[in-house]
Parts: structure tokens; sequence; C-alpha cells
């Protein structure tokens, strides 16, 4: 049996006064949104309808989705949400609440609202009055139209629509009631667009990584400013919580100084990638007492994840209240040359994926700490052929190596060297290496270039 859900959007009041008109989700938006449960979705009337019947195992069965959709788009500032066997059905129940669907008043059904007065000098007030009448007398009272909504109303007869599809790319626009002349009060305007980017992302079931916030300049009370100007905000994992999103774009509007008032804002998504739901196990995540010394929060993969969410959304704070160019992450680089393997990126826009560190390094012992420069060794000849050794708080010994590599050719700093593990009588174990390449200035083609702990 087909089942169908009805949402009825409503107005959000913001504390703004510039966007107090405005809605947190219209209907196209709130359509988008639930796209993420059923592909038959459609905009009819003033609302959203979904059929769902397909759905209900994947979501855990009937009442467990009707429950979760009519939670969650309560939260989006839904003003009803009703299930019922047809669509037309389910929407004359949500614009009536706790009624059944022979005891809706005529004004819930829109193919009886206009003849209202009529049928109510008849003694017809419900639905149920309407279809004690004859069928012939009301089509030819009221045409055929009439008698085919209150088909599409029961099911008997299929209604048809246009199913809703999702754009390939996000960009909307918002014009704002009022004009905005500090950055800071953009944001009611921003959180009413980053809602509907959220609903976008939930029909596709993806997070974004970033996205650019543009306004426009009103140029009739100042016209010496550029045409727009522009916020761009980048997401440390990607992610479609609105809450989330919302904080971090208000974090950076506070660094702007507008350079006019703003009529007009555009919020265009960049960078979308398909994350997965979080998925529940069979069994407990914690078992026997081997977690016991393990601190609370990191005992189960889940909180494990969640501690790694706030880590992330912290640096995404302080990226955007200091800069991200003082918020920065170290990361591993594909490069044989030591000095060459790490690099740092701005922590909220390094790469998701960081490199692994060279196989050829894998199976040999890697000093503790490595010298920013590679340090000159002086020389000392030793034994009856005056063999000359590298020198450093004494003789040093070789004890491993050579290991070599030839490396940087394409960028301009080309490393030809031979590494050995060397013993210090007085410094302990160093990592030095011979320059197969030195030139004449240098004198000495050995180098300290790591110490070992």
């Amino acid at each position: 049996m087909p089942h169908w859900i009805a949402l009825i959007p409503g107005s959000h009041a913001h504390a703004n006064s510039h966007c107090h008109e405005a809605t947190i989700l219209d209907a196209q938006h709130l359509g988008w949104w639930c796209l993420q449960f059923t592909p038959r979705v459609a905009l009819l009337d003033d609302g959203v309808v979904a059929e769902l019947e397909a759905s209900h195992r994947l979501f855990g069965g009937k009442a467990c989705l009707v429950q979760r959709l009519e939670n969650e788009s309560r939260q989006l500032g839904c003003l009803a949400v009703a299930d019922g066997p047809t669509a037309a059905a389910a929407m004359a129940l949500a614009r009536c609440p706790g009624k059944a669907l022979l005891d809706l008043p005529l004004h819930a059904i829109p193919a009886l609202r206009p003849h209202e007065a009529t049928l109510a000098r008849v003694g017809c007030r419900t639905l149920r009055d309407v279809r004690a009448l004859p069928r012939s007398g009301l089509s030819r009272r009221f045409g055929a139209g009439l008698i085919r909504a209150l088909d599409e109303l029961d099911g008997t007869q299929a209604q048809a629509f246009d199913w809703l599809t999702l754009p390939a790319v996000f960009e909307s626009r918002l014009e704002l009631p009022g004009r905005v002349d500090s950055a800071e009060q953009l944001g009611a305007g921003a959180s009413i667009l980053l809602h509907r980017l959220c609903a976008w992302l939930a029909g596709r079931r993806a997070g974004v990584h970033g996205w650019t916030l543009t306004w426009r300049h009103d140029f009739f009370r100042q016209r010496d400013v550029s045409s727009q100007g522009e916020c761009t905000v980048r997401l440390g994992s990607p992610s479609r919580d609105a809450r989330r999103l919302t904080q971090l774009m208000q974090e950076h509007l506070q660094r702007i100084e507008l350079a006019g008032p703003v009529d007009e804002l555009l919020l265009h998504a960049h960078d979308i990638s398909v994350i997965t739901d979080n998925s529940h196990t069979l069994f407990p995540e914690i078992s026997g007492e081997t977690l016991s010394a393990q601190p609370d929060a990191l005992r189960t993969p889940a909180a494990q994840k969640a501690q790694q969410e706030a880590l992330i959304q912290l640096v995404e704070r302080l990226s955007a209240r200091l800069g991200p160019e003082r918020v920065q992450q170290g990361r591993l680089v594909e490069d044989h040359r030591p000095e060459q393997a790490q690099a740092w990126f701005a922590a909220a826009q390094a790469q998701t994926a960081s490199a692994s560190v060279p196989s050829r390094w894998d199976d040999l012992p890697l000093p503790t700490w490595l010298l920013a420069q590679p340090q000159a060794l002086s020389l000392v000849r030793i034994g009856p052929l005056q063999q000359e050794m590298p020198f450093y708080q004494g003789r040093l010994q070789l004890l491993a190596g050579p290991h070599r590599i030839e490396a940087g050719w394409w960028d301009g700093a080309p490393a030809a060297r031979d590494y050995y593990i060397a013993r210090s009588e007085r410094a302990g174990l160093l990592w030095i290496f011979k320059d197969r390449s030195p030139s004449a200035a240098s004198g000495s083609p050995w180098y300290l270039h790591g110490l070992f702990a």
C-alpha cells in the first residue's frame, strides 16, 4: 500500500531584523532535503510530498522513518508533518493536524475551497458530508475536476507528479529585505543559504569541503566601492552539519569590514565529496577489561571519531580567528631527501590525506632529531695510508651504510648522497652522509644530518 508524507514549510524568525521575513527552508529546498530518504519527492500546493513505501526497510521500518522525518523537519522550521495513503490526503491532513481524513474541513482541500460557501448552504461542513452527496450531481454542479480531485484524495485515481531532482552544482541567491552595513549582520542571511546548502547536500548524501559567500553592494547608497566582495571558507573535513557551517561562517564574517551597504548574497559550494553515515554495531564496542586503563573518551571508535571531529572544528575556529597562516600542520611529502620529506600547510586547508614515508626508508633506522641544515664535518687522517675519516667530538666509526639517494634534479636542488650511521665517542649515534658531488668550496664531503636519542 502506498505511503505518503507531506511537509509544510514555515517562516523562521531571526534575531537580525534585516532577515525576519525570510524562511529557513522553502518548499523546494525542503524537497531537496527529503531526497535523502526517497527519490519520489514532488512539490504539491504549498508543501512537499514524498512516497516512502520503498524506503521503510532502509530506515528501520515505517514508524521509525516517519518519526525521524517529523523530528528532523521540525528542526528545519516545518509547520506541519503528516502521512497518509495518498499525496493529496497527506497534504490535507498536514493542514489540519489531529483530524481524521473524512473529518477534514472543506478549506483543507484545495479543490473544495472555492465552493466552501455553496456547499455550506446544503449542509456540508466536512469531507464526509461531501462524500455523501451524489457523484453525478457534484459533477454537474462543480465540474469533473472536483470529482477527479476527490478520487485522487482517496487513491481511486492516480495522481501525476513532476519529480524533484537536484541541480548538479549548488549556487543560491538571497535578496536581503533591508540593507546591511556590517559583516556580522550578514550572518542571518548566510545562515539561510547554508541551510539550503545542507538540504542539497543531504539529498546527495554528501558533504562540503568549502564554499564562497559573495555579497553585492548597494550602489544607491554608495557608488565609490567595488561591485561586490566575497569570503571563502574551507573545512578540515567534509560536513553537512548546518550548525557547524553557520558557526564557522560567523567566525569569518567577524574579521571582515564591508566597503558599503549590502543588499544581496550569493553562496557557491565547491569541493563536494560523498560521506557515509555512522553504522551501528551488532555487539557493544567495549568488552572485557583490556580497555579499563584508557580514557573514557577514547574507548570506542565512535568516541574516537567524535574527538577527532571536535579537534578539527577547534582548528577551524582558531584558523578563522587568528588567520590560516598562523595555524599550521605538518604533513609528510613523497620525497627521498630528508629535509624535503615534510612540509607545512594551513591546518584548515591541509590535504585530507597525508603522504606516507617513502618506502626506501621503511627498513632503516632514522634519527630522532634532524638538523635544519646539514653541518659540515672536519676530517682526520688515520692509519698508515693516511685515510681521511669524518670527525665530530672524536673520530667517527661507521656502523651501517651506505644508503644511497639521488633525487631533486627536477626542482633545482639535486642531492647525491651516501648515508651512514656513525658512532662518536662523546656524542653517541649520529646520522651522517657523504656528498657524492661536493663543490670545490665545501672542503669536506662529509656532513652531519641527524642525531639519535
